[in-house]
């Protein structure tokens, strides 16, 4: 594996870093609320449609490694990746006509929003109570989602939800339009950290949806969800090795200025010893997520445990790295401004993209097939839900709507 950037990429990067720079975030710690302008400002510039280069899907890679490195923004981060996120699994997955009517509205900066998580069972995928179901009249969609990123004000939302066919539960992913009837949400919640990342509920009551609206099919559903969650999960460790860049130049800056007793506290191993912790946690992280999206994009089977390991690694890294630094700044740290605004933002990625002890049953069940008799690691477009949809697959999106006319779901 070769991750270093071609010309091309390192161009990207540093175009949506000199971006960030320019939409840092406030540093007063007063700055809650989205950053729309920057929003605007990156659909502007083009990152909606690196992810659809599919010639060269490390292009986006480095464009969200240079503008997360830079903008100080935890939230607005999660919120670029959970974007690109939805774009690919659109076109991955989607229908011709779904890609032709969903993917220039994505692109054009319209927000979306994945609705995975529910209050009770969090982003646990195969505990779902959001349910599709047929009440004779044809498809329906019930259920709520709780603390979605960007859910008071997405127009397009993707939602996972249960679907039973011939007595199988299955896992069919719902595309709907935010404006449809029955479909209401909360507004932004008050947070912890993150409070530049407007997160809410979702409540969906009767809402009424055709094949049309489903993104690949049920049967195929939870191998398709699980590639879309590893996606959004690598993103995040990604972002979890950059965030910290800005705020440990901020700590090296004040550990050489800083003097006691006319001996710059820089000097000391102890801080030394925090300082360089910081950057082998960013490194260590980085690396991992990078293998992770490779592993991804080449559709290799290990690729859903790496993104599950990368995230833990990462969020713990992040979260702690921000206490190093905090430490290293003492009680002016801890007063309201970026840092002490940062520590709390950190403190998100314990949950956000799903907890740690979900991430380890995940890697644990991958353990157990993997060590069963005769397992195969197969390596490459073996699972359902793979980036090339084959034509077979785009087909199975008509059977919901067959079978609305018949006596049962299949």
């Amino acid at each position: 594996m070769d991750f270093a950037y071609t010309e091309r990429q390192l161009r990207q990067s540093r175009c949506y870093r000199d971006l960030g720079l320019r939409h840092a975030r406030a540093g007063n710690g007063d700055s809650d609320g989205f950053d729309w302008h920057a929003w605007h400002a990156v659909t502007e510039a083009g990152i909606w449609r690196l992810p659809l280069l599919t010639r060269d899907p490390f292009e986006f890679i480095a464009a969200f490694e240079g503008l997360t490195g830079a903008m100080r923004s935890i939230g607005f981060a999660m919120a670029v990746a959970n974007q690109a996120t939805l774009i690919d699994a659109i076109q991955s997955l989607g229908t011709a006509e779904q890609q032709a009517a969903l993917l220039p509205r994505l692109v054009g900066g319209e927000p979306g929003a994945t609705a995975i998580s529910e209050s009770g069972t969090g982003s646990e995928i195969r505990a779902l109570q959001t349910r599709l179901s047929d009440d004779g009249h044809g498809l329906r969609l019930d259920g709520q989602k709780y603390n979605i990123s960007l859910a008071p004000h997405a127009s397009l939302m993707l939602v996972a939800a249960r679907y039973e066919a011939d007595a199988k539960v299955q896992t069919a992913m719902v595309l709907i339009d935010g404006a449809m009837a029955g479909v209401t949400r909360s507004p932004p919640r008050v947070t912890l950290g993150v409070r530049d990342l407007p997160i809410g509920e979702l409540h969906f009551d009767a809402v009424r949806v055709d094949a049309a609206h489903l993104l690949g099919s049920p049967r195929d559903g939870l191998h398709a969800l699980m590639r879309i969650a590893s996606m959004n999960r690598a993103y995040f460790a990604l972002m979890c090795a950059n965030v910290v860049e800005p705020f440990l130049a901020d700590a090296l800056r004040h550990a050489a200025a800083r003097r006691i007793l006319g001996v710059a506290i820089d000097t000391h191993q102890h801080v030394q010893r925090r300082l360089v912790d910081v950057r082998m946690r960013a490194q260590r992280s980085r690396w991992m997520a990078l293998a992770s999206l490779d592993e991804l994009v080449k559709d290799r089977t290990q690729a859903v445990e790496s993104c599950s390991i990368a995230k833990i690694v990462a969020a713990q890294d992040l979260t702690q790295s921000a206490l190093d630094l905090l430490a290293i700044h003492g009680s002016d740290g801890y007063r309201s401004g970026a840092l002490s605004t940062f520590v709390a933002d950190a403190l998100a990625m314990i949950s956000a993209g799903g907890t740690e002890e979900m991430h380890r049953k995940n890697v644990f069940a991958q353990m157990q097939r993997n060590r069963e008799p005769g397992h195969a690691r197969v390596t490459q477009d073996a699972r359902p839900g793979a980036v090339g949809v084959e034509a077979a697959d785009r087909r199975a999106l008509d059977r919901p709507s067959q079978a609305a006319a018949s006596a049962g779901v299949a």
